[in-house]
């Protein structure tokens, strides 16, 4: 009875760490990963009757965790409203990738971490064409830097691929949003998740973390006036800027300017361009 017990539990755990993903050994890695990181447990019991424990399944992906702790609000300094944005650390500085609109034509930016914490950023390259922009950071230290990992395919292989953002909509605070890509449309991506105004600039990612790009805007019904549909959202593509010239500007700019310390306020709604 011992040998067909420990076969069991064998099994079980075989069972555990073999079903998150039946997709390639890097998805198998993460989900054990992910798995142990988290070191909850539940209770199971078995087809003879004892209890055993095993580990359960955490509910976010560690790339949505750390999403979530590189998530930032993007403000301007003398006008109302909220943009968002993501805390990621590239070619050795610390940026915050948003949306061009976000920024417009602003040289500098106030980026909110958590609990009250502001600083002050330099916007060092922008492309309103893709709607693109970084700002040069001080360190945040109420968020967490992620390596900047782009997805640079753009083609049809994209349609479908599930993926996730965090960001700051309306008067949320840090909502997760997950979806999945629906098309290719006029030079950028287009997907099926919720977007609403604020959540612009907000980093998107694949399921392995890989950065696709911002949320750009949400989409409008064509009847006898517009009505905006919160469920299409359009993405600016990190995969058509030109990264050389990104990576001189970046590499290049001058030292950020010293942290400025704000009260926290509540932002109103920043509303977010329709696609032309």
């Amino acid at each position: 009875m011992r040998g067909i017990k420990n076969l069991f539990y064998s099994l079980t755990l075989l069972l555990i760490i073999g079903c998150p993903s039946p997709s390639g050994a890097e998805h198998l890695h993460t989900a054990v990963q992910e798995t142990f990181d988290l070191q909850k447990t539940v209770k199971a019991p078995t087809y003879v009757g004892d209890i055993i424990e095993i580990l359960d399944a955490p509910a976010l992906s560690i790339s949505e965790r750390r999403a979530r702790q590189a998530a930032v609000k993007v403000i301007p300094v003398l006008l109302n409203g909220h943009g968002s944005g993501t805390y990621i650390l590239m070619y050795g500085k610390r940026v915050v990738i948003t949306a061009a609109h976000v920024v417009e034509d602003a040289t500098v930016m106030l980026v909110e971490g958590r609990n009250g914490e502001r600083v002050t950023g330099t916007v060092v390259f922008r492309d309103h064409d893709v709607d693109l922009a970084f700002i040069l950071v001080p360190q945040l230290k109420t968020r967490t830097a992620i390596p900047y990992r782009p997805q640079l395919n753009y083609d049809e292989r994209l349609v479908g691929m599930r993926i996730n953002y965090t960001g700051f909509p309306s008067h949320h605070d840090l909502l997760t949003i997950r979806g999945y890509v629906s098309a290719l449309e006029r030079e950028h991506i287009v997907s099926n998740m919720f977007g609403w105004f604020g959540s612009s600039g907000s980093g998107v990612f694949d399921a392995h973390g890989r950065y696709l790009g911002a949320v750009s805007g949400i989409d409008i019904g064509r009847y006898m006036y517009p009505l905006p549909l919160e469920d299409i959202i359009w993405i600016a593509p990190i995969s058509k800027l030109d990264h050389e010239l990104l990576k001189v500007r970046i590499i290049t700019a001058d030292p950020v300017i010293k942290p400025l310390s704000m009260p926290g306020a509540a932002s109103p709604k920043r509303g977010a361009p329709l696609p032309r």
